[in-house]
């Protein structure tokens, strides 16, 4: 005659399939902190991309109608780096563009330009003719995960409006453009980003 094993209780697992399920776990979680990190990451990148780009066109539209924003004053926290050339009411329309993007000023710059020309000299806004404003921001990583897949990426963007008053009379100006980063994509023939 067969004997018959006692049967186990129920409830307790083995030894043996206790550890298959720590070692399944294990094998597990690494992938799970991956794909919620990397969602986390691709959510604030994608929120601070469309503060971008709203931003610039907020700004544009309000350059085309002549609204240059408050006056601009040395100190100011719209953390203006380079832009020395530009003439005053395009410093106002800088500060403007940084302060409608809404990120870290310090961090984000901006370039105004005639759609006529990419002058950096005197010149004309003239009416029916495009005002182009740039802006650019470094992207880094929240959780420090992404650094090595990230690395000196930046978002940009760029947006023309066609002036709509009288001419402006202004000297356009760009800021320092961020470590790694160019305004190279920045000009009149180049298309947006």
């Amino acid at each position: 005659m067969r004997e018959r094993r006692a049967a186990r209780p129920r409830g307790r697992a083995h030894p043996r399939e206790r550890g298959a399920a720590l070692i399944e776990i294990a094998l597990a979680m690494p992938i799970l902190v991956v794909l919620v990190f990397g969602l986390i990451e691709f959510g604030v990148a994608y929120g601070n991309n469309i503060s971008l780009r709203q931003g610039v066109r907020e700004a544009a539209r309000q350059g085309a109608v002549g609204n240059f924003g408050p006056a601009y004053t040395i100190g100011d926290p719209c953390h203006l780096t380079g832009a020395s050339a530009a003439t005053t009411n395009i410093k106002d329309l800088m500060c403007l563009a940084k302060a409608r993007i809404g990120l870290d000023a310090s961090r984000l710059r901006i370039k105004v330009m005639s759609g006529n020309q990419d002058f950096t000299g005197s010149g004309t806004f003239a009416k029916a003719d495009s005002i182009i404003v740039c802006a650019q921001y470094p992207l880094d990583s929240i959780s420090g995960l992404f650094n090595g897949i990230l690395g000196n990426s930046t978002l940009r963007s760029k947006t023309a409006m066609r002036i709509e008053l009288g001419d402006i009379s202004a000297t356009g100006g760009e800021e320092t453009p961020p470590a790694g980063g160019s305004w190279s994509w920045c000009t009149v023939s180049g298309s947006s980003p």
